[in-house]
């Protein structure tokens, strides 16, 4: 609001009138020129991201890179917008999308142990990725990625070198084994009549190797050099004699009354087993259990229970050892392991 002296200094003439239409127009003229500078700077950008895609030979890059020139135009026209005063297109703009386009969106390219990272177009194939790190795939290459079409940013991608070659080695020949029967040995031995001798053949293999590793070894050709020599041996089918059971000393249910006295046992029902078991035979053996002297102790049940009622070592064939083993078991209710009651 002007004052009479200001108005008196400033008189609203046709020069003062002139004089703001042309500040005016100089700002306007100013203004233009920014947003010109701007736009040309984004039109720079996009032609770069087309330059770079172009120089990777993908077609399918380079038509994204084309479809980028209009979409940085409708970036500048947003940024215009903002500078305009228009607040929603200021956030919506396209800064930050426009920063993504000059950049690419950033993956990872791992071959032969070595890691490299790079960043290459939105929407790219992992074909395209290699194409930009200057990776070509070979026949029997591998490329092993979690992409789905299309790479996304932090995605890696694992480059797989497979090698296939021939390699010759010479290996042993394990030689075979014949075995004859022999009824003068007894069952369970067995002599070498003739020792074999391990051969020896020049193997040609198929190697696949991925990354250095061999994955598979397959066999193509064999040439024997030297032949492997069989051995025989015989083998024995005689039976096995029982052992040979120690004299009896003294009578055989005096012996079993003296034990189930010794140990607190029945021996009534000491008789009647043993009588069952034996007929009261110290040397009784059953050859397909085992079984052994009065009271036909399985050879697992008279190692363990023989140390127990002191008789460690003894023949199962030595009557007294045999009867008192039974009373210590018979005395501590174990009677039950026998089927004669």
């Amino acid at each position: 609001m002007c004052t009479a002296a200001v108005v008196a200094c400033c008189p609203r003439g046709k020069w003062g009138s002139r004089r703001v239409g042309a500040i005016r127009i100089q700002t306007s003229g100013l203004l233009r020129v920014a947003l010109f500078a701007v736009v040309t700077l984004l039109a720079v950008g996009a032609g770069w991201q087309a330059a770079l895609v172009a120089s990777a030979g993908s077609r399918e890059a380079a038509v994204a890179s084309d479809a980028a020139a209009p979409r940085a135009e409708g970036l500048a026209r947003g940024f215009v917008r903002a500078l305009s005063g228009d607040t929603a297109a200021s956030r919506d703009g396209g800064l930050g999308r426009s920063l993504v386009l000059a950049t690419g969106i950033p993956v990872t390219v791992v071959e032969g142990g070595a890691s490299r990272a790079l960043r290459v177009a939105r929407g790219s194939t992992p074909a395209e990725a290699l194409d930009a790190a200057g990776i070509s795939l070979g026949p029997l290459d591998r490329l092993v990625t979690t992409a789905d079409g299309s790479v996304q940013a932090g995605d890696v991608l694992r480059v797989v070198r497979v090698v296939e070659s021939q390699t010759v080695v010479r290996e042993a020949v394990a030689f075979p084994v014949t075995t004859t029967a022999d009824p003068s040995l007894v069952r369970g031995r067995s002599v070498v009549v003739t020792p074999g001798v391990t051969g020896l053949a020049e193997n040609t293999y198929q190697v696949r190797e991925a990354d250095g590793v061999v994955e598979e070894r397959a066999l193509i050709s064999s040439l024997e050099l030297q032949p492997p020599v069989t051995e025989v041996v015989r083998v024995g089918t005689q039976p096995t004699p029982p052992p040979v059971a120690p004299p009896v000393s003294g009578d055989i249910p005096s012996i079993i009354r003296a034990a189930a006295a010794n140990w607190g046992a029945d021996p009534d029902q000491l008789l009647r087993v043993a009588y069952c078991e034996s007929h009261y035979n110290p040397g009784a053996y059953n050859a397909s259990s085992g079984a052994s002297g009065l009271f036909q102790f399985l050879p697992s049940t008279w190692a363990v229970n023989s140390a127990r009622a002191g008789y460690g070592g003894a023949s199962p064939f030595d009557a007294v050892a045999n009867a008192n083993t039974a009373a210590m078991m018979f005395a501590n209710s174990q009677a039950r392991q026998w089927v004669c009651k």
